[in-house]
């Protein structure tokens, strides 16, 4: 268990294009501190997570007591946020840097005011690039601030202009991701047309090292279940190494639980997150924005692939030639102690012979002191 994942709300006051937000079906509402803190000291016991994320199905700065929760893990386990950046006031901003927040993921698709406004379910991209720029220079040495695109239908033409967007507001980290349908959630590919996985593929690193834990304290498959049909457990009323056991027992499976069957979230295959040393988001990026980088990418894969290769012929000659080396020294070796057999068997030859001729002699000794003894 890598990370766990905390829904502080399902809630949102967008309506992105590429988020079907509207389908869910299990209870909508908010984190109460009470649940929190139940949630957040069985974590804090437990000992062995490397992240805490404040997303799921909703906007996580629509709950008051989000700072609240950001600080309660200060200083014990890093936090990140993923947000639509409608509420990064400079006085939200602030509260968040001073709770202490590691990284803050902002949504933003879009080039200009026609396709982010589009894509981001009505917001305002001018008062968003402002709330942006501000929480960068706010954030300087005190707050991570990076940004993760989504690559629709609409934001593919628009990738590099995106990225020259975030790079002028002061973000360099920005990731590039393929769309998805939300555990099967978005219908249609006017949006999203991202291949959904054979299913005999049953990974899903989501469930194996994600654990997703509900506004209500329920624990779920993932934030993909919207319906909340792969509850495994609830924190407030279960041990945290009952629902960890539990969970181990069913990982490895893969995509087991009815929203899996059409899931398309590359991030099912995060543990394998790079290519020749790139990662994934960098390869969508370069696919959909510059094609000429996108080979400048295979390019180099293919140099570190064969300096891989390269090595590794070089290496089986030098083993090759160890061995031939270490079989001469061993034919050496054995021609040595066979001389030594053989000087050891010529000298207990010698030696049985002395032993027999000095037991001649003392029978003769014995003979003529006994002729000696008659007389």
């Amino acid at each position: 268990m890598n990370t766990v994942e905390i829904e502080a709300t399902n809630e949102c006051n967008t309506r992105c294009l590429h988020c079907p937000h509207e389908t869910i079906t299990r209870p909508k509402g908010k984190m109460t501190w009470e649940t929190f803190q139940i949630v957040a000291d069985k974590v804090l016991a437990y000992g062995r997570t490397q992240a805490i994320d404040f997303a799921g199905m909703g906007e996580p700065t629509l709950n008051p007591d989000l700072p609240r929760f950001i600080a309660y893990f200060r200083d014990k386990i890093p936090t990140l946020i993923t947000t639509n950046a409608s509420a990064l006031t400079p006085k939200n901003v602030e509260r968040l840097i001073e709770a202490g927040l590691g990284t803050m993921i902002i949504s933003y698709n879009g080039a200009d005011a026609e396709t982010y406004e589009l894509m981001m379910g009505g917001l305002n991209f001018e008062r968003a690039e402002k709330y942006i720029a501000d929480a960068v220079q706010r954030a300087q040495g005190r707050m991570r601030v990076v940004a993760n695109v989504s690559v629709t239908k609409q934001t593919r033409p628009k990738l590099a202009e995106i990225r020259r967007r975030l790079n002028d507001l002061g973000i360099e980290t920005i990731s590039f991701s393929l769309c998805h349908n939300r555990g099967g959630h978005l219908k249609g590919d006017g949006i999203c047309d991202t291949p959904i996985p054979p299913r005999h593929i049953k990974q899903c690193d989501i469930f194996d090292y994600t654990l997703f834990v509900a506004w209500t304290g329920d624990v779920l498959a993932c934030c993909h279940d919207l319906d909340g049909v792969g509850k495994i457990g609830n924190l407030v009323t279960q041990p945290l190494e009952d629902i960890v056991r539990y969970k181990e027992g069913l990982r490895g499976q893969g995509a087991i639980f009815p929203m899996c069957a059409t899931c398309n979230d590359l991030y099912r295959f995060s543990g394998q997150a790079n290519i020749a040393g790139k990662p994934v988001s960098d390869w969508v990026y370069a696919l959909h924005a510059d094609q000429s980088e996108l080979a400048n990418l295979y390019i180099e894969a293919l140099r570190q692939r064969d300096a891989l290769v390269e090595a590794q012929r070089a290496q089986s000659e030098h083993d090759r030639s160890a061995a031939e080396h270490y079989k001469q020294k061993l034919a050496e070796a054995e021609a040595r102690l066979e001389a030594l057999e053989q000087r050891a068997q010529r000298a207990e030859a010698l030696v049985a012979a002395y032993e027999q001729g000095r037991f001649i002699r003392l029978m003769r000794a014995l003979k003529q002191t006994a002729r000696a003894t008659d007389q």
